[in-house]
């Protein structure tokens, strides 16, 4: 188990530093820098010039990641150009809010693909898992900001019960303007939950098809007891796995709504520095991303090894 948790936090860190290559280099990348982007196309080039020398913009890119990375290790995120203000206090109020946005969707997520996605598998081929197969592809085939711009017009603009954008008064809590938060929430947790629904559903079936459960049922055992202490448990591994993967593909999505809704969160920070190449604000929010993901995915494949006694003794 610890020999296992160590393999998965070396490859937990090896991924967060190559992502974080990848974004500081490809943004790098991108025509232009953040000193002409924050100054405008009409700065004087001593302007630019020295803006470019007091953020180092003027160094060679290699030595400007490192120099990125090494003050990571102290707990420093670095100064935003765009702004100048340190981007550990750019991120903090996002991160707070988008953690509230994602916590209220998994909230209704979780229970929501477990629930459909075991009832499916259980009326396997009946009119139920029929409706629930044809509403799960259909918003698995929507995009999060064809189905947030649907939603838009269907209780914004036809019903006019709920806001089209979520700007939240940042000195009032983000819970008490809950109106705000609904079609942003909605969003994500109809896209969310129907891959979820569909892989928890196929995960069931293979249960309880499976040869032990067979020969339960031939020997008698109520269909009660058979899900509830056979199929149920052994389902929980993958059902562990695919909840962290759709934990992962949550924070992906996050990025889109909040711009398509303007909330205000970590996915807004990242658009608004792409913009303004703002590289220490992109690179530090990405690995926040990145990083949620990772540890998502870490604590499902411990999670999994702890409950399954074969893994245990594979990994001992």
């Amino acid at each position: 188990m610890v020999k296992a948790a160590l393999r998965r936090f070396v490859v937990a860190i090896a991924t967060l530093l190559a992502v974080s290559a990848l974004v500081f280099f490809g943004v790098e990348a991108f025509p232009g820098n953040a000193a002409t982007a924050a100054l405008g196309q009409q700065a004087t080039p001593q302007r630019v010039e020295a803006l470019e020398e007091r953020y180092g913009l003027d160094e060679p890119v290699v030595k400007r990641y490192f120099d990125w990375l090494g003050g990571l290790l102290h707990g420093d995120l670095g100064e935003s150009p765009a702004s100048g203000r340190s981007v550990s206090s750019i991120l903090g109020e996002n991160v707070r809010n988008t953690a509230i946005l994602a916590g209220c969707v998994i909230l209704l997520l979780v229970p929501l693909a477990i629930g459909l996605g075991i009832l499916s598998a259980l009326w396997h081929d009946r009119a139920f898992d029929s409706g629930v197969a044809v509403t799960t592809l259909t918003f698995i085939s929507t995009p999060e900001f064809v189905m947030g711009s649907l939603l838009i017009v269907l209780f914004s603009s036809w019903l006019a019960i709920l806001p089209a954008s979520s700007i939240i008064d940042p000195s009032t809590s983000v819970l008490s303007q809950w109106k705000l938060l609904v079609l942003p929430v909605l969003t994500l947790t109809l896209v969310s939950a129907a891959q979820a629904i569909r892989m928890i559903r196929a995960a069931m079936i293979e249960v309880l098809h499976s040869d032990y459960v067979q020969a339960a049922t031939l020997r008698g055992v109520p269909r009660r007891r058979l899900i509830l202490r056979h199929a149920l448990p052994n389902a929980l591994d993958s059902t562990i796995q695919i909840i962290a993967l759709t934990v992962g593909y949550l924070v992906g999505g996050v990025v889109v709504t909040e711009t398509l809704f303007q909330y205000p969160g970590v996915g807004t920070a990242i658009t608004h520095a792409v913009a303004g190449q703002d590289i220490p604000t992109v690179v530090a929010a990405s690995m926040l991303v990145t990083a949620v993901y990772v540890i998502a995915n870490l604590l499902a494949d411990l999670t999994t090894i702890a409950l399954n006694p074969k893994l245990r003794r594979g990994h001992g």
